[in-house]
């Protein structure tokens, strides 16, 4: 029931500075969310100050809803430098608010600005109880709510709830045409660190990792169930949105990196986005290019209102009939950017390498295979331009990423041919349509609001 949008991105593959965009409607550069640390803004004073009065739920809270939020917010969130449990997001009535990252037991919530630690509570499970009890109040059925419900499944360490833990026992990570290939030297030079590719003995822990986070999301099926068949029972379903998300994409085992996100390749842009409610027809497809940072002016568009100006996407809202009949909105050329982080405390004494903020996530688990650097720092050009049949190849369906290193390494596909990103075209790329995407790189990195829709 509803629309599944196939073609969902957002515009930086990790939790916090996605997040931060999802709330604001902005892209990176303008939130200033650079990454998951506080001094790369995440949960920081700018954030709080200047960011977080503005977002769309604090809009919807003025404009007379009731706003209800329980689950991981940001990645810094509740720690004594970012203000501890009191402080409160602006706009939220109801704060059930995880106090830092995912977790799924022995675990701190600010309700309502008070800390309260959990230890065997599955996190899944208590976030469900509160939507639940928040549903239960009279004032649901007789003014306009939100209620976000943010579980961090199937994030790490992805630990299933006990029943259904080994429910998946044969399943395995899925062998993409990139999957555990050996990298040389047409890619970014953090994807060549050894072993390259992982060795066969790594393969079952792949396999152990891509069947429990498959697990966690059993719990969010439940989850799900449970506040439908609540709506149901109110007689609010037909007339509630209900919108299902994520914060970013993710790979197990794709060209050779363990677990984890980051990179600007497919699997960690993509989302899965499906929508149903007043507006949405049924059993839809929707192929139109839609980014994170439209979701603060869709939903603002569903509760009737105007989005500010200085917010970077787009509206999708209501589904357009014009979709079916010409296409209209399917060209789409976006900016994909990406900080790197190095932190010391993350690489392993049992990993050699030095013990410095250069690398970051180095653990004997992965085979000392690092995730990130301060160079992996990057900024992409996606154009893509769907076909309005669905099963036609896309008229444009072209990346070109530019990372900020001493080789300035370039690396651009052509994805209508080369949909898993094989072959870097970037040494070949003839110079004009280079220069067309290095031009559409330098308009995007500084745009804002409309300048942000290029043509």
């Amino acid at each position: 029931m509803g629309v599944i949008y196939t073609n969902a991105f957002v515009t930086t593959p990790i939790c916090c500075p996605s997040r931060a965009s999802i709330l604001s409607g902005q892209y990176q550069h303008n939130h200033r969310t650079l990454n998951n640390s506080v001094s790369g803004g995440c949960s920081g004073l700018h954030w709080q100050q200047h960011v977080e009065p503005q977002t769309w739920p604090a809009l919807l809270h003025q404009a007379g809803y009731t706003t209800f939020y329980a689950g991981k917010y940001l990645n810094q969130y509740g720690y004594k430098k970012t203000g501890g449990a009191a402080h409160i997001p602006a706009g939220w009535d109801w704060w059930i608010g995880l106090v830092g990252n995912s977790r799924y037991y022995n675990y701190s919530l600010s309700v309502n600005g008070t800390a309260v630690l959990h230890s065997d509570d599955y996190l899944t499970d208590v976030i469900k109880a509160y939507g639940l009890e928040f549903l239960r109040q009279r004032h649901v059925a007789e003014k306009n709510f939100l209620m976000v419900l943010a579980p961090p499944a199937p994030h790490a360490p992805f630990t299933p709830a006990p029943e259904y833990n080994d429910h998946y026992k044969n399943v395995k990570a899925m062998r993409t045409p990139n999957f555990n290939i050996p990298v040389f030297q047409d890619k970014h030079w953090l994807l060549q660190m050894p072993p390259s590719p992982l060795p066969d003995s790594m393969l079952p822990e792949l396999d152990r990792v891509y069947r429990k986070r498959w697990e966690t999301l059993l719990s969010v099926d439940d989850l799900v169930e449970s506040i439908v068949t609540r709506l149901d029972s109110l007689g609010l379903l037909d007339s509630t949105h209900i919108i299902l998300t994520s914060d970013h994409g993710y790979h197990v085992g794709q060209f050779g990196l363990p677990w984890d996100k980051r990179q600007p390749y497919e699997m960690d842009i993509r989302i899965p986005l499906m929508i149903r409610g007043p507006g949405f027809p049924h059993k839809q497809m929707d192929i139109r290019p839609v980014l994170n940072i439209d979701f603060a002016p869709t939903f603002l568009a569903m509760a009737g209102l105007e989005a500010p100006a200085w917010m970077d996407g787009v509206s999708f809202f209501p589904f357009p009939q014009t979709i079916v009949n010409n296409g209209t909105g399917m060209d789409r050329k976006f900016l994909i950017e990406y900080h790197g982080e190095g932190s010391r405390k993350t690489v392993s004494p049992d990993c050699p390498y030095d013990q410095s903020d250069t690398l970051s996530n180095c653990i004997p688990e992965q085979k000392c295979k690092c995730q990130d650097s301060k160079n992996n720092t990057y900024m992409c050009v996606r154009h893509l331009e769907p076909h309005i049949t669905a099963d036609v190849t896309p008229s444009h369906d072209f990346v070109f990423c530019k990372f900020r290193d001493s080789e300035n390494f370039t690396e651009a596909y052509d994805l209508n041919v080369d949909p898993y990103q094989l072959n870097n075209l970037a040494p070949s790329l003839s110079p004009a349509i280079g220069n067309k995407y290095i031009s559409w790189m330098d308009h995007l990195k500084f745009c804002s609001g409309l300048l942000c829709h290029l043509h």
